[in-house]
């Protein structure tokens, strides 16, 4: 059985956030009996977020006072099922959708069950339905003051975006079957451009309705609800409003907000420019690792020689930290070792000997301190995590991760292993909230490490992490780069970006790039560790043991000085 849990402001009306009130109306469209939903009671105002009046008539629900701990884990709405919990609404839509086992939904989660199925941090097209229309509606709502000046209207750039994609070709994984079946020719050729196929977009994803509409449909409603009239500007988007609102036609939306006093209706209409690319490809402002710009030899050597002072403060020829600490593969049960799996003999050897590092370290960090709760990020299927749990029965393991498939065969260990000691949430580093006294990541790609020592920062825990994929950082609305001080005062960020790219060049030992792109590996953990510095950490960094166990080998040991 699954529960779900959302906060609920009680009082005269039933007050909810915009995504508890999506999550409402999928638990009410999909009827399952496989799914509880609890809403839990709460003083908290949201600190002005838009809230929406929802009428629970004819809703199946229980009020719930003391949801369980692992409920806490994450932002709400989630959902829990037995030791897992999930958050980010397009996963748990998705998750209330499959346990519904209604025929009538399962459509939704489109070709292969793959509709949003990748995360917001990943997708451009999870991030625009699961976060960005969801928030340009809440600024819309309040802050109008951002929409309506010198009588005039400024369309939310969104909503633009929106209407662009509506106009690019459909992309689809089955896109050639749909055609031929549309166009009623079994020799259509998969050589036919995509956009000569004669499919439009009378949904979001295509010629059927998806999750994403169901998603997308309650922000449009408000808009065209507060702005009272369609735009000749927005055509495709209007027309699909116009069936959404046949389809779903139950979806009741009262807001307690209103945009401002004065009508919208006699207001000129202002557009913002937009980029005009597709909402299915990468973010264009994101930085692109093919670009280059950031290639040529004359960049990167103009930008070691601005690094040459911080180089100097590269050491990283300490052993690896908890060097020392005993440790057998043959003392553990088979399941705890990637050998026990499906991984080439040759591929598995390799990640046992990078687990060994990480789990000695580990050890090592527990063994001088009160460590009870420690958080495998980017766990993939749990290698680490459960190798982790099954060293240190006596503490509590969290696996977070944001594949589906990924945590599906690590639960699957889980069980086989009989551990319970181990809970699983799937989403991204947004949603997870748990407190923890260790954090861990081995290949977290880019970002994603800079986002789990961060994690660590606002929890004051130790950290160990492999770092991965140096030409994947960029600035995010989490964090920006360089990260430190002493690195922000001599390097710009489209020189980071090159030292970064570079870094990913450790080739073969006898490539002319391969010591080059490991002083730029060290360069980049270098800043790391100074930005740890300042947050209070003394940083350890080494190399794994034995380093051909992996190109990307630095290991960096953050510990927080109380």
């Amino acid at each position: 059985m699954a529960e779900i849990y959302i906060n609920v402001i009680l009082g005269e009306d039933v007050l909810v956030t915009l995504e508890s009130l999506i999550t409402i109306h999928i638990h009410k469209y999909c009827n399952s009996k496989e799914v509880n939903l609890n809403i839990v009671p709460s003083e908290n105002d949201n600190c002005g977020e838009p809230l929406f009046e929802v009428k629970l008539d004819n809703v199946r629900f229980k009020k719930c006072e003391k949801p369980p701990a692992i409920a806490h884990f994450c932002k709400w709405p989630a959902v829990v099922v037995g030791s897992s919990v999930t958050a980010g609404l397009s996963s748990v839509c998705r998750i209330i959708i499959k346990l519904s086992k209604n025929e009538k939904v399962l459509p939704l989660l489109g070709f292969r069950e793959a509709c949003l199925m990748a995360c917001n941090e990943v997708s451009i097209w999870t991030k625009f339905c699961e976060v960005d229309m969801i928030s340009t509606i809440k600024e819309f709502l309040t802050v109008p003051q951002n929409y309506v000046k010198n009588n005039s209207f400024y369309l939310p750039i969104d909503v633009s975006r929106f209407e662009n994609h509506m106009c690019e070709p459909v992309k689809i994984h089955n896109v050639y079957k749909v055609a031929r079946l549309k166009n009623n020719n079994k020799l259509l050729s998969s050589t036919v451009p995509v956009d000569q196929l004669n499919i439009a977009h009378k949904y979001a994803e295509g010629p059927y309705i998806t999750l994403s509409d169901v998603l997308l449909f309650p922000c449009f409603k408000i808009f065209f609800q507060i702005v009272g009239k369609s735009f000749k500007s927005l055509p495709l988007t209007t027309a699909w409003y116009r069936n959404l609102s046949e389809e779903l036609r139950d979806f009741e939306i009262i807001c307690s907000h209103s945009i401002c006093g004065a009508s919208l209706l006699d207001l000129n209409v202002v557009e913002f420019p937009i980029v005009k690319k597709s909402l299915y490809i990468s973010d264009p402002k994101r930085y692109n690792p093919q670009n280059r710009i950031f290639t040529k030899q004359c960049n990167i050597e103009k930008v070691l020689h601005l690094s040459r002072k911080l180089s100097e403060s590269v050491t990283n020829c300490q052993e690896p930290f908890g060097v020392d600490v005993p440790f057998s593969w043959n003392d553990l049960p088979l399941e705890a070792s990637p050998e026990s799996g499906a991984l080439p003999e040759t591929r598995a050897v390799r990640k046992c000997q990078q687990l060994e590092n990480l789990a000695k370290a580990t050890v090592k960090i527990t063994s001088s301190k009160k460590i009870k709760t420690i958080v495998d990020f980017c766990s993939g299927s749990g290698h680490l995590g459960i190798l982790i749990a099954t060293l240190l029965p006596n503490s509590h393991v969290i696996l977070v991760e944001n594949k589906e498939r990924s945590l599906k065969r690590a639960q699957e260990r889980i069980v086989k292993m009989n551990l319970n000691n181990v809970s699983v949430v799937q989403s991204n580093l947004d949603y997870f909230n748990a407190r923890f006294d260790l954090g861990l990541s081995l290949h977290a790609c880019g970002v994603a490490t800079d986002l789990v020592i961060q994690a660590c920062v606002r929890n004051k825990a130790d950290f160990v992490c492999c770092p991965c994929c140096y030409g994947g950082i960029h600035n995010c609305h989490h964090l920006s780069y360089p990260r430190s001080k002493k690195f922000r005062a001599s390097l710009s960020y489209e020189d980071y970006l090159i030292i970064g790219h570079s870094a990913d060049q450790t080739h073969e030992e006898e490539n002319v790039k391969t010591a080059q792109g490991y002083l730029c590996m060290d360069l980049i953990d270098t800043d790391r560790i100074l930005y740890a510095n300042e947050c209070g950490y003394d940083v350890h960094l080494s190399k794994l043991f034995p380093s051909s166990c992996t190109p990307k080998n630095n290991l960096l040991v953050g510990l927080y000085n109380l």
